[in-house]
Protein backbone atom coordinates (compact mmCIF):
# COMPACT_ATOMS: atom_id res chain seq x y z
CA UNK A 1 0.00 0.00 0.00
CA UNK A 2 1.42 3.56 -1.06
CA UNK A 3 1.55 5.92 1.86
CA UNK A 4 -0.95 8.45 2.51
CA UNK A 5 -0.94 11.97 4.70
CA UNK A 6 -4.46 12.18 6.41
CA UNK A 7 -5.38 15.94 7.72
CA UNK A 8 -8.43 18.05 9.38
CA UNK A 9 -8.50 21.69 9.65
CA UNK A 10 -5.72 21.76 12.94
CA UNK A 11 -4.05 18.09 12.25
CA UNK A 12 -1.69 16.50 9.95
CA UNK A 13 -0.90 12.70 10.28
CA UNK A 14 1.91 12.17 8.18
CA UNK A 15 4.46 9.75 7.84
CA UNK A 16 7.43 10.19 10.40
CA UNK A 17 11.03 11.08 8.93
CA UNK A 18 14.38 11.03 10.43
CA UNK A 19 13.91 14.42 10.98
CA UNK A 20 11.62 13.31 13.89
CA UNK A 21 13.73 11.07 15.62
CA UNK A 22 15.00 13.29 18.49
CA UNK A 23 11.36 14.46 19.35
CA UNK A 24 10.20 11.09 19.25
CA UNK A 25 13.20 9.97 21.51
CA UNK A 26 12.49 12.80 23.84
CA UNK A 27 8.96 12.11 24.26
CA UNK A 28 9.44 8.14 25.01
CA UNK A 29 11.64 8.99 27.75
CA UNK A 30 7.95 10.28 29.53
CA UNK A 31 7.65 7.40 32.76
CA UNK A 32 4.04 7.36 31.63
CA UNK A 33 4.34 6.71 28.29
CA UNK A 34 6.17 3.63 28.98
CA UNK A 35 4.20 2.29 31.86
CA UNK A 36 1.37 1.54 28.96
CA UNK A 37 3.53 1.50 25.81
CA UNK A 38 5.40 -1.24 24.91
CA UNK A 39 8.55 0.65 23.86
CA UNK A 40 11.74 -0.26 24.98
CA UNK A 41 13.21 0.96 28.13
CA UNK A 42 15.57 2.93 28.40
CA UNK A 43 14.55 4.46 25.11
CA UNK A 44 17.64 5.77 23.47
CA UNK A 45 17.91 7.31 19.70
CA UNK A 46 18.59 4.59 18.02
CA UNK A 47 14.72 2.91 18.76
CA UNK A 48 13.81 5.88 17.40
CA UNK A 49 15.30 6.02 14.28
CA UNK A 50 14.44 2.19 13.80
CA UNK A 51 10.90 2.81 14.18
CA UNK A 52 10.95 5.62 11.44
CA UNK A 53 13.28 3.75 9.46
CA UNK A 54 10.77 0.71 9.22
CA UNK A 55 7.92 2.92 8.55
CA UNK A 56 7.85 2.26 4.65
CA UNK A 57 8.71 -1.66 4.73
CA UNK A 58 5.47 -1.48 7.17
CA UNK A 59 3.16 0.53 4.75
CA UNK A 60 4.33 -1.61 1.96
CA UNK A 61 3.38 -4.58 3.26
CA UNK A 62 0.48 -3.84 4.57
CA UNK A 63 1.12 -4.37 8.21
CA UNK A 64 0.96 -1.23 10.50
CA UNK A 65 -0.11 2.45 8.84
CA UNK A 66 1.60 4.57 11.12
CA UNK A 67 1.77 8.24 11.15
CA UNK A 68 2.96 11.09 13.12
CA UNK A 69 0.85 13.52 14.27
CA UNK A 70 1.41 17.12 13.72
CA UNK A 71 -0.68 20.27 14.44
CA UNK A 72 -0.92 23.55 12.60
CA UNK A 73 -0.20 26.47 14.41
CA UNK A 74 -1.38 30.10 14.21
CA UNK A 75 1.35 31.15 12.05
CA UNK A 76 0.15 28.30 9.28
CA UNK A 77 3.48 26.01 10.04
CA UNK A 78 3.45 22.35 11.22
CA UNK A 79 4.91 21.50 14.46
CA UNK A 80 6.94 18.42 15.00
CA UNK A 81 5.76 14.91 16.15
CA UNK A 82 3.47 15.59 19.02
CA UNK A 83 2.46 11.68 19.03
CA UNK A 84 1.92 8.96 16.87
CA UNK A 85 -1.09 6.69 15.89
CA UNK A 86 -1.31 3.61 13.63
CA UNK A 87 -3.62 0.86 12.41
CA UNK A 88 -2.47 -2.57 12.57
CA UNK A 89 -3.65 -5.24 10.09
CA UNK A 90 -5.35 -8.42 11.66
CA UNK A 91 -7.21 -9.38 9.09
CA UNK A 92 -8.14 -7.82 5.39
CA UNK A 93 -11.48 -6.07 7.39
CA UNK A 94 -10.22 -5.20 10.72
CA UNK A 95 -7.64 -3.22 12.32
CA UNK A 96 -6.07 -2.55 15.79
CA UNK A 97 -5.71 1.25 16.43
CA UNK A 98 -3.16 2.25 18.89
CA UNK A 99 -1.42 5.34 19.61
CA UNK A 100 0.16 7.46 22.06
CA UNK A 101 0.98 11.66 23.32
CA UNK A 102 3.87 13.52 23.92
CA UNK A 103 3.75 14.42 27.45
CA UNK A 104 3.89 18.13 26.42
CA UNK A 105 0.58 17.83 24.28
CA UNK A 106 -1.36 15.73 26.36
CA UNK A 107 -5.11 17.47 27.88
CA UNK A 108 -6.06 19.34 24.32
CA UNK A 109 -8.12 16.76 22.77
CA UNK A 110 -5.09 15.91 19.95
CA UNK A 111 -5.32 12.33 20.50
CA UNK A 112 -9.36 12.52 20.05
CA UNK A 113 -9.23 14.37 17.18
CA UNK A 114 -6.29 11.77 15.77
CA UNK A 115 -8.09 9.01 15.91
CA UNK A 116 -11.22 10.58 14.35
CA UNK A 117 -9.57 11.37 11.07
CA UNK A 118 -7.49 7.78 11.10
CA UNK A 119 -10.56 5.39 12.07
CA UNK A 120 -12.42 7.42 9.45
CA UNK A 121 -10.22 6.88 6.84
CA UNK A 122 -9.71 3.72 7.56
CA UNK A 123 -13.39 2.94 7.39
CA UNK A 124 -13.95 4.86 4.22
CA UNK A 125 -10.86 4.26 2.16
CA UNK A 126 -9.94 0.60 3.56
CA UNK A 127 -13.76 -0.49 3.56
CA UNK A 128 -12.75 -1.83 7.36
CA UNK A 129 -15.56 -3.35 9.28
CA UNK A 130 -14.32 -3.03 12.36
CA UNK A 131 -11.56 -1.33 14.30
CA UNK A 132 -10.24 -2.75 17.56
CA UNK A 133 -8.75 -1.21 20.44
CA UNK A 134 -6.72 -2.72 23.12
CA UNK A 135 -5.07 -0.95 26.07
CA UNK A 136 -3.49 -2.48 29.71
CA UNK A 137 -6.26 -2.08 32.21
CA UNK A 138 -5.85 0.87 34.12
CA UNK A 139 -4.92 3.24 31.11
CA UNK A 140 -7.51 5.21 31.93
CA UNK A 141 -6.64 7.84 29.23
CA UNK A 142 -6.37 5.58 26.30
CA UNK A 143 -10.09 4.45 27.12
CA UNK A 144 -11.57 7.94 27.87
CA UNK A 145 -9.94 8.52 24.38
CA UNK A 146 -11.46 5.38 22.80
CA UNK A 147 -14.80 6.41 24.33
CA UNK A 148 -14.65 9.67 22.72
CA UNK A 149 -14.61 8.35 19.26
CA UNK A 150 -17.59 5.80 20.32
CA UNK A 151 -15.66 2.41 20.83
CA UNK A 152 -18.38 -0.05 22.42
CA UNK A 153 -16.23 -1.52 25.75
CA UNK A 154 -16.45 -5.51 25.06
CA UNK A 155 -14.63 -6.47 28.00
CA UNK A 156 -11.30 -7.21 30.59
CA UNK A 157 -9.80 -10.75 29.43
CA UNK A 158 -6.88 -11.56 31.83
CA UNK A 159 -3.82 -12.08 30.69
CA UNK A 160 -5.03 -10.90 27.30
CA UNK A 161 -1.82 -9.07 26.76
CA UNK A 162 2.10 -8.85 26.67
CA UNK A 163 4.15 -5.93 28.46
CA UNK A 164 7.30 -6.56 29.07
CA UNK A 165 7.72 -9.77 29.36
CA UNK A 166 4.54 -10.06 31.32
CA UNK A 167 0.98 -11.03 30.96
CA UNK A 168 -1.31 -8.53 31.83
CA UNK A 169 -5.01 -8.24 31.62
CA UNK A 170 -6.81 -5.79 28.99
CA UNK A 171 -9.19 -4.08 28.07
CA UNK A 172 -11.05 -4.86 24.54
CA UNK A 173 -13.56 -1.89 22.47
CA UNK A 174 -14.44 -2.46 19.13
CA UNK A 175 -15.93 0.56 16.71
CA UNK A 176 -18.29 -0.37 13.61
CA UNK A 177 -18.61 1.07 10.50
CA UNK A 178 -21.61 4.34 11.51
CA UNK A 179 -21.03 4.08 15.09
CA UNK A 180 -17.42 6.97 14.91
CA UNK A 181 -18.43 9.91 17.04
Amino acid sequence: MDPVELSDSRLLLRLPTQADVDEITLACQDPELQRWIPVPVPYAREHAAQWVGETPSSWAEDQELRWVITERRTDGTMSGPLGAIGLHARDATMREVGFWVAPWARGRGLMTDAGRVACRWGFEELGLGRIEWWANVGNNASRRVAEKLGFQFEGTCRARLLHRGSRVDGWVAGLLPGELT
